[in-house]
């Protein structure tokens, strides 16, 4: 497939090349190929060439009778698309044998082999949290921006967002906005816990409204975050949670009549 390593995921394509060095032609020999189980799907095509001829597509695995003139062969091009919860390698063998009547004096390069090692999903995702200030006023309202990431290299499609927040906030509103191609709900109510969709690059950030009660006292402390699912994995869990502290005050407005 003319690289080493692939990611889990995607798709590899595999050129595999048949042919007959002579002297005499072979027909009715047979092309293999058990694709490994990482490949959750394969389709081909094959093109014969100086008189080979093959079936010109298919899917799943090879097990092809094919016509192998005296210097012919038959080409394959099969996709294989890889299991986005695949790691470890991707070793596949393809082999060629002579049909009936035909013997084949160098059995050594009847085979051929392709190994790849399996660059697993891994997402550096991350999270924010602020309301923009240091101290705030109990009975007024507070507004906090979440903004969700991905730094790659990898898509993250299924992220949790969560935010339980405080009981000293209420009438809890939210809503969300996606950029470069991030997706997520668009609003909500109560605490935080949805799913986004971050590809690389791609961010959902969160608006998220309340009221403070009158009555709250000491600091308001509140945390967001945000983990990858399966199978995607993220090898920097230290940026997956932010905290915002707000010291809240008192603010009454005494007034007196006689």
């Amino acid at each position: 497939n003319g690289v080493t390593q692939v990611n889990a995921g995607s798709n590899t394509v595999y050129t595999i090349v048949a042919s007959n060095a002579g002297p005499s032609n072979a027909p009715g020999s047979t092309v293999a190929d058990t694709f490994p189980a990482s490949c959750t799907s394969v389709n081909w095509t094959c093109v014969g060439a100086g008189g080979g001829a093959c079936t010109a597509s298919g899917s799943g695995n090879l097990n092809d009778t094919v016509f192998l003139p005296s210097g012919g062969s038959v080409t394959y091009t099969a996709t294989c698309a890889i299991n986005a919860a695949a790691s470890g390698t991707l070793s596949n063998t393809a082999t060629v044998a002579a049909g009936a009547g035909v013997t084949d004096p160098t059995a050594g390069n009847n085979s051929a082999t392709d190994t790849d090692t399996i660059i697993a999903l891994t997402a550096d995702v991350a999270i924010t949290k602020t309301d923009g200030q240091t101290s705030d006023t109990a009975g007024t309202t507070i507004s906090y921006t979440i903004v969700a990431s991905n730094a790659g290299p990898a898509a993250a499609p299924s992220v949790t967002v969560a935010d339980t927040l405080p009981a000293t906030l209420t009438g809890v509103t939210w809503t969300c906005v996606g950029a470069g191609g991030g997706t997520c709900t668009a609003s909500g109510s109560g605490n935080l816990n949805t799913t986004a969709n971050l590809p690389s690059g791609g961010s959902a950030t969160y608006t998220v409204n309340a009221t403070i009660a009158p009555s709250a006292t000491g600091v308001l402390s509140n945390t967001a975050t945000a983990t990858a699912n399966a199978p995607t994995t993220d090898p920097n869990p230290a940026n997956n949670s932010a905290t915002d502290t707000t010291t809240l005050t008192a603010d009454a407005d005494l007034q007196m009549t006689l």
